[in-house]
């Protein structure tokens, strides 16, 4: 193989490699000017590889214009990367189309003899120029900001390597001679100075983003208000941030739990064992009793470390004074509550006694009654008592609820059950037509039969009375998800917006002898079963209220 032709494959190979090594480096530092010189080491290689085929392949085979459209395709790449390193240029599809232009008048002008070497003195001049252009656009200067180490080397390459494409196209040198191997070893020096300086600039930066970044994360963890510590599998506290170490002293080294908790103990349903499990899963939190009776609220994620080791992220936060306030809203609430229910009591309870007070008066005075009316004033005093009982019950029961007994069952009986007693009520569900749907994949599940009935029964009652006893009346149940939705719909008035926002709060009633106690007592019951109930209605168009129970109790 003759000299040159060697020389040609092993600086192709050479092109080959380094442009690999720039695709390598780029998938972790994308940076746009890189990206530009990317392309064009890309297209220098192509050009190269063009050179060594001109050599192998048969004389009539063309192959300088496409090594020109290539060599200009490169320079404008090198071009538009110190324009993107100075400037922060971006190429546009125009520039793309200039480029691509000039490059095919190129090739087809370089393709005649008669032209073809006048043309090639002149693109080669140009490209140098170019380079030269290039070069001085990454000349590191002072006002620019903050340059990287390796601008000003591969400044200077560029300029050497502009000036050699010049230079050359001036010389003529025999191929095979010392001044060739002279003239291609000074191009090939350029060649791999440009690629060391390219490197040395993206790793550069790299490193100066990752000094920028580490100095913004130890600012932003110096200054928060809140603690920071990093766990290992044996409770080591491996780091912690000032917080920590000004709220519980020097933490490092010690093991978590015993900095946080009262009692010294590691805290209940702490995630460190399982912590390789709940990786990409959201943080685990936890309330922990802190000494000198703190309330610390711990936020819990796993974090992997480069050597593959997996340690807990601990963000610890005092919420002492939050706990405090909501035990005292708590503790108003309740004083509220029993206002509330105070003077509801005395409300409900005042017509009732007035009306037994009455009737034990007229009573007394049997002698101006006839039997008649002794009778019916007697009857008079039991009605309002049972009301009265009623409405001390109902009372009694909102304000000491009991808490569910779950066992498994069978929800489709209690619903036949609360339908039986609607039909049995000839006295106000008279003309009411009941249907009962069930949906047969429903499994029995856990809930207080009993309580369940008294909601239905609620529910179901309002119904009635909502369609002054004559209607349709149809209780559906079915599994929904993990759910059983138990649904009673109603062909009543409907209930008018302004009402549907107030219908489940305690004493809210439009009924005359409603105490308004019985959604609300429904809506308690539910909830305590780890449900939810909804009520959807319009005006004419008749209620629906849904009750879901889960098919599992929640996990305490």
């Amino acid at each position: 193989m003759p000299g040159s032709l060697m020389l040609t494959f092993v600086s192709t190979l050479a092109f080959a490699i380094q442009f690999l090594i720039f695709v390598y480096v780029y998938a972790s530092h994308r940076i746009r000017f890189f990206q530009y010189l990317l392309w064009a080491w890309g297209f220098f290689t192509l050009s190269k590889g063009l050179k060594l085929a001109e050599a192998v392949l048969p004389a009539g085979v063309l192959v300088d214009p496409v090594m020109n459209a290539s060599g200009i395709a490169a320079q404008a790449c090198v071009l538009a990367g110190a324009a993107a390193y100075r400037w922060d240029y971006r190429i546009r599809r125009s520039h793309v189309l200039v480029v691509g232009f000039v490059a095919l008048v190129v090739a087809v002008l370089g393709s005649p003899p008669a032209t073809g070497a006048s043309v090639d003195v002149a693109v080669g001049i140009v490209l140098g120029i170019a380079q030269i252009a290039a070069g001085l656009a990454f000349w590191p200067r002072p006002s620019a900001g903050v340059a990287y180490r390796g601008a000003g080397l591969l400044a200077v390459s560029f300029l050497g390597w502009g000036l050699h494409r010049v230079v050359m196209r001036f010389l003529t040198v025999e191929s095979g001679s010392t001044e060739y191997y002279a003239v291609h070893g000074t191009f090939v020096f350029f060649y791999f100075l440009s690629t060391f300086a390219i490197i040395i600039m993206v790793l550069d930066r790299a490193r100066s983003e990752m000094r920028s970044l580490k100095e913004f994360n130890e600012r932003l963890v110096h200054g928060l208000r809140e603690g920071l510590a990093l766990v290992a599998g044996d409770f080591g506290v491996r780091y912690a941030n000032p917080w920590m170490l000004e709220q519980f002293g020097p933490t490092k080294g010690r093991r978590c739990y015993e900095r946080l908790t009262a009692d010294g103990k590691p805290c209940p349903g702490c995630p460190l064992e399982r912590r390789h499990e709940i990786e990409g899963q959201r943080p685990v939190h936890l309330e922990v009793n802190g000494a000198g009776g703190r309330h610390l609220l711990l936020s819990c994620s796993p974090v992997r470390q480069p050597n593959g080791d997996v340690l807990l992220l601990e963000l610890v936060a005092d919420v002492t004074e939050q706990a405090q306030m909501r035990e005292r809203l708590q503790q108003a609430e309740r004083l509220a509550a029993v206002g509330e229910l105070a003077a509801g009591v005395v409300h409900e309870i005042r017509n009732p006694l007035a009306a037994i007070v009455n009737a034990t008066t007229l009573l007394a005075a049997r002698d101006g009654l006839t039997e008649e009316e002794h009778a019916s004033t007697l009857d008079a005093a039991r009605t309002e008592a049972r009301r009265l009982n009623r409405i001390l019950s109902e009372f009694l029961i909102f304000a000491r609820p009991r808490p569910p007994e779950r066992r498994p069952g069978d929800i489709a009986e209690v619903v036949d059950r609360v339908a039986s007693l609607i039909r049995e009520d000839r006295a106000r569900a008279a003309a009411v037509e009941l249907e009962v749907r069930m949906d047969p994949s429903v499994p029995d599940f856990p809930f207080d039969p009993d309580q369940v009935t008294q909601v239905l029964w609620n529910v179901a009652l309002n119904g009635v009375e909502a369609m002054d006893g004559r209607g349709r009346l149809r209780f559906d149940v079915e599994r929904v998800s993990e759910d059983v939705v138990i649904s009673v719909a109603d062909t009543g008035r409907g209930i008018a917006p302004e009402d549907r926002r107030r219908v489940f709060d305690p004493f809210y009633s439009r009924k005359a002898a409603g105490t308004g106690l019985g959604l609300t007592i429904a809506q308690r019951i539910v909830t305590a079963h780890g449900g939810r109930i909804e009520l959807h209605s319009a005006p004419g168009r008749g209620t629906r209220v849904a009750i879901a129970l889960p098919l599992a109790p929640a996990s305490t």
